[in-house]
Formats: structure tokens, C-alpha cells, sequence
């Protein structure tokens, strides 16, 4: 038995008033206070502390042990002074101390550790000690260490007012340590989410090998390291966010702000206070500061959305942002500056916008430093069964449906249909199918297509053949090869194997 438990004294402090020194004292504990609220460095932290509080009770030694959180009987000792083995207060009485602390959860204050512990576990050379205080370190209700000093012959015991400030600067100590974790465990959250980010919006998140995705990723590295101006035009659904976020989150801005902003959903006067900001009053409804997004955005991003939707006197007020790199918030006599790169999108030709009088001529060439065009869905039928595959696996792991393939027939309906709403609908119809699957079904069938789909294609309509009469023949030749591969395909359920051996060919050369 380590502890006695009859004999346990928990001795008060004799005097009741703060000693001489008061002054000095209460400096020592400023001084801390501030070294706590200006410091990330836990272990600089509790070397002060104990520093702080041995001189302050005149203890001959003290330290700090903390409990491992796993194994309570694990614990680390930070010794002031960097004592030797051979001191009084080592690894072993600290724990001793700590550990009655942690059984009875309480103070200890002992004249006489002989009647607190077995005589058996104590050493000679620890009868030099005349007095011991242990104070627990509690975080969330729980003591997760504990502060040791002792007094040797010659001293004076430990005071009430040496216990009182102990107990406090302890207490304050864990409460800018526990502050400082959930700093640093939101800042590796903040860098996973950011890492996260990157990830997700890799160069590879765009899914394609038809030749115009082949050019597309060729502009795309080129621009990617760079930081200039770029408009984005494709149809609605073929990915001109994702592409923006790509050129942030891989470029030299990945760790600075990507803002987007739809420039259709808002009228122009809530849109330029999106954009720019308002002060207090600034209009009826205003009543606070608001920081803008082109604020917001600074150093980073600032991604504008079907721009040609924005009214021509906001136009202006961009161009003159992008001029001059400052903006006025609404309301506001100050100007602020910002500096930003500005990637913008739209759903038609800003060219074709600028001749009919929709789209400000100078802000297009200011705006149109690179411009990439996206290619809608139907003029990359390469890519669709592609995507399929892609938009399948990820819906399936979402739904928990354990689909893991289409019928024959469904690849052969996206192919011949024109998707209108591009890969945004392809990924709709997807999600609908797994949906409304039958619980147990391994693949999606042709009968989960939508009316639109299954009543406007036709199962490989044989080609309009052009060309000369070598063309046409080889065309021919490739429909039918490709007809009678999925006839067989599709008799085996789409098994490659099976299909193969019943074709006579290599698995590898029907998958090509």
C-alpha cells in the first residue's frame, strides 16, 4: 500500500495574511499573467509558472508533472533548475505526490510525508523534506497533473496566501494551455480542410480523355501557375466553377481566399454591396459595418459568375476595381485598396454580349487577358460512359446501394442522348437511378432512365456515313464492330471476361 490512509494530514497554511514581498509578488503574478496571454509554447509556459511560484513561496524545489492521457500512471516531470537524480524532488516523489493528488482529488500539504506514505516506499534522503504541497492541474473537471514544491530544514512551511496564489496561477496556467490546444487543433483542422480543398479540386478532378478535354488540360497547365485574369465560357453544367477552382487551388493563390459569387441571383443594388461592402446607414436596413467580397477576397480569388448578368453600372465599377485596385464601400467617403485575381464565367459568348450592347467593350479586354472555352457534354461522347462510371461510384458510396455497374442498354442511351444540362444533369440522372433502384440490385437498368432519355434516343442509330467511299466503309466497319460488342457484352452482363472469350479476343483488346 502506497498511501496511509489513517494517518493522511492535509495540513492549512499558518498565516492568513499575505507576507512581506506582497508588492514584488503581485508583480511576479502581472508578469505572468502576460507571459501566458503572449506565448503558444506550453512547456515555456509551465517552466514559468514553476519558476514563478517556487520563488514566490521561497520552496526549495518544484516542478510540474502532467499525466499521460492514456495511462494515468504515466506521467512527465519539467524539474525547475533541471535538477539531478539525486535531488529531493524527482521523477519518483513527484509521482508520489501527483499520484495521492489523483486518488483523493484534493490539495496535499504535508509537514511529515512519513504519515502520508508507507515508510517503506520512502528513501532516507527524503526525511530532509519539512514540508510538501501538491496542487492538481484540473481541465474539463479532470486533474491532469499536478504542481509539486517542498521546503527543506531552514524554511518556513507554506502560507495561505502561497497556497491561494499557487492554486490561482495553476489554474490560469491550464486555462491558456487548454486555449492554446483548441488554437492548434483549429488550425490543423483549418490546414486539413485546406489540404482537403486542394485535393478535391485538383488538376485530376476534371474527368475526360476526347480530344478537347486533351486540349483543355494542355491550356490548363499553362495558366495554372500563373495569376492572371481569366473568362470562362461554356454551357450551364459543364463545370466553370470547378474549373476556377482548379486554377486557384493549384496556382500560386491556393492558400489565399477563393470567393465565388453569382452575379444573376441578386439585384444591382444588393449586389453592390455584396461586391463592395456598406457602412452603417449607408441605406434603410444598414445597421452595421458589412465587409464585401472583393475584401473578403483580397490576396486571393474572386470568382464572378454569370457575369454578363451584371447591370452595365456595376460593370463600370468593376472595370474601375480592376483599374485602379481600390473600391469605395457603399455609403462610405474611404477608399480601400485590394488586390485581387479575378476569374469570371458565363453561359454565352461575352464577345457576342459585347455586340449587342449588354456587356461593357472595355471591361471584356480587361477581363479577357486568357479565355477558356468548355466543351458541352455532347461533343465529348468519349468521356460519358467515363463520367458514368465516376458519378456511380461516388453516388453509390453516398446511398450505401452496393450498385456497382449499368446495363448495356443505359451506356448506350447516354451516349445517343444530347444532355442538355451537360455533366450537372448527367450526375441528376445518375442520382435519381441509384435512388430509385430496388434495395439488393447490383445494377442500374434501363427502365430507372427518365422519360427524356429513353423516348429521344435510339439505341446506336446508325451513322449518317460522309466522306469518300474508303471512309464510309471503314465507318461501317466500326459500327458494327462496335454493335456486335455490346450485343455480347450485354449478353454477359457487361462480365469483360466472359465477353471476351466468347469473341475470341483479349480482355485488354475489347476494353481498348
Amino acid at each position: 500500500m502506497i498511501f496511509k490512509k489513517k494517518n493522511i494530514t492535509r495540513i492549512q497554511g499558518g498565516e492568513t495574511g499575505p507576507p512581506s514581498g506582497f508588492t514584488r509578488d503581485i508583480n511576479r503574478i502581472k508578469e505572468l499573467i502576460h507571459l501566458f496571454s503572449s506565448t503558444s509554447q506550453e512547456e515555456s509556459i509551465l517552466e514559468r509558472l514553476i519558476n514563478s511560484v517556487t520563488t514566490i513561496s521561497q520552496a526549495s524545489a518544484g516542478s510540474v508533472i502532467l499525466f499521460d492521457p492514456s495511462n494515468q500512471r504515466s506521467a512527465k516531470t519539467l524539474i525547475h533548475d533541471h535538477m539531478q537524480e539525486n535531488d529531493l524532488l524527482d521523477h519518483y516523489l513527484n509521482l508520489l505526490l501527483a499520484g495521492w493528488v489523483a486518488e483523493h482529488g484534493v490539495r496535499l500539504l504535508t509537514s511529515d510525508l512519513r504519515q502520508t506514505y508507507d515508510p517503506k516506499i520512502l528513501g532516507k534522503k527524503y526525511r530532509e523534506i519539512t514540508s510538501a504541497l501538491s496542487v492538481p492541474l484540473m481541465a474539463d473537471k479532470k486533474i491532469i497533473g499536478a504542481v509539486n514544491l517542498i521546503k527543506t530544514a531552514g524554511k518556513e512551511s507554506f502560507t495561505s496566501w502561497h497556497i491561494t496564489v499557487i492554486e490561482t496561477l495553476a489554474a490560469l496556467c491550464i486555462h491558456f494551455i487548454q486555449n492554446n490546444r483548441l488554437r492548434e487543433k483549429m488550425f490543423a483542422e483549418t490546414e486539413r480542410l485546406r489540404k482537403e480543398t486542394q485535393r478535391i479540386y485538383s488538376y485530376e478532378g476534371l474527368i475526360g480523355r476526347s480530344p478537347k478535354m486533351v486540349e483543355l488540360y494542355k491550356l490548363l497547365e499553362k495558366i495554372i501557375p500563373t495569376t492572371g485574369r481569366v473568362v470562362i465560357e461554356g454551357e450551364s453544367g459543364t463545370g466553370k466553377e470547378l474549373v476556377a477552382r482548379i486554377l486557384h487551388y493549384n496556382g500560386p493563390l491556393k492558400n489565399n481566399p477563393f470567393i465565388a459569387i453569382d452575379c444573376g441571383v441578386l439585384p444591382a443594388n444588393l449586389l453592390e454591396s455584396e461586391l463592395f461592402g456598406h457602412v452603417k446607414g449607408a441605406f434603410t436596413g444598414a445597421s452595421s459595418d458589412k465587409m464585401g467580397l472583393f475584401e473578403e477576397a483580397d490576396t486571393g480569388t474572386l470568382f464572378l459568375d454569370e457575369i454578363v448578368n451584371m447591370p452595365l453600372d456595376m460593370q463600370s465599377k468593376l472595370l474601375r476595381v480592376i483599374q485602379e485596385k481600390e473600391f469605395r464601400p457603399v455609403g462610405s467617403t474611404q477608399l480601400k485598396k485590394v488586390n485581387i485575381r479575378i476569374i469570371v464565367a458565363a453561359s454565352c459568348s461575352l464577345a457576342e454580349s459585347v455586340n449587342r450592347g449588354l456587356f461593357r467593350e472595355d471591361l471584356y479586354y480587361r477581363l479577357n487577358v486568357v479565355k477558356i472555352s468548355l466543351p458541352p457534354l455532347r461533343e465529348r461522347v468519349e468521356d460519358i460512359v467515363i463520367l458514368a462510371d465516376h458519378f456511380l461510384n461516388k453516388l453509390d458510396r453516398e446511398y450505401k446501394k452496393n450498385i456497382d455497374r449499368f446495363d448495356g442498354r443505359v451506356l448506350r442511351a447516354f451516349e445517343a442522348y444530347h444532355w442538355p444540362g451537360n455533366v450537372r444533369e448527367l450526375e441528376n440522372v445518375i442520382e435519381r437511378m441509384i435512388i430509385l433502384a430496388e434495395p439488393g440490385a447490383r445494377h442500374l437498368t434501363f427502365d430507372l432512365l427518365p422519360e427524356e432519355i429513353t423516348g429521344k434516343s435510339k439505341l446506336l442509330p446508325e451513322p449518317g456515313f460522309s466522306g469518300s467511299s474508303l471512309d464510309k466503309i471503314k465507318d461501317r466497319r466500326t459500327f458494327a464492330e462496335k454493335s456486335a460488342f455490346l450485343e455480347i457484352l450485354e449478353k454477359h452482363n457487361w462480365n469483360q471476361s466472359s465477353a471476351a472469350r466468347e469473341l475470341g479476343i483479349h480482355e485488354s483488346s475489347l476494353r481498348y
